[in-house]
Parts: structure tokens; sequence; C-alpha cells
């Protein structure tokens, strides 16, 4: 029987990053997860839909910029990093582990 549901780990594996970013593309509704009690579980047909739609996004923003580049619109020096989900959640959220302002001890 082929397996249906992921936990944090088996799925960040799955996707080849670290739970760290697949805990930032959850909390900002990119990958969809439910919590079983105190794990999210994510569905294999979840991940695979975020991957195909990434890879096609990506692919699709890397030929709109050479098709730039070969009119004569723009220069491959000017071509900017492809963005990622998780890349776009770190720009809008900060980063995880931060830590807090805390007011400083009157000693």
């Amino acid at each position: 029987m082929t397996k249906e549901t992921f936990t944090l780990t088996e799925a960040a594996e799955y996707l080849n990053t670290s739970t760290e970013t697949l805990e930032e593309l959850i909390d900002t509704g990119a990958m969809p997860a439910g919590r079983i009690g105190k794990a999210y579980v994510l569905h294999i047909a979840d991940l695979r839909e975020y991957l195909r739609a990434e890879i096609e996004r990506q692919t699709a923003e890397r030929r709109d910029y050479a098709r730039r580049i070969a009119a004569g619109q723009m220069a491959r020096s000017e071509r900017p990093a492809i963005k990622t989900a998780s890349g776009a959640a770190r720009t809008k959220y900060g980063r995880r582990n931060k830590l807090p302002a805390l007011p400083a001890l009157d000693a």
C-alpha cells in the first residue's frame, strides 16, 4: 500500500528542503497541511501539486528572461534571481527563530 500522508520531516525530505523552510510555506499558506495533535500532516497529492506548480512557475520565469535577453530588452547580467515561495515568505514575515527584543534589565 502506498503511503498517502507524510510528517513534516518526511515531506521536507521528499521536497529536498529543510523542515524550517517547509514550516514557512505552511505558515504562509503556500503549502496545505493539517495538524493532528501537535504534528503537521501533509498529503502526498498536495506535495506533488505544489512541486509541479513551483517548477512550472520558475520555468516560465526563466523562459521569459531568456526571451527578453534574446530580444535585446535586457542584458544577461540584469537577470534577477528566480523567486521562490519560501523566499517570499522570509521577505514578508522575516526569518524564523529571531530573538525577541527584550527590555534591558536594571542591575
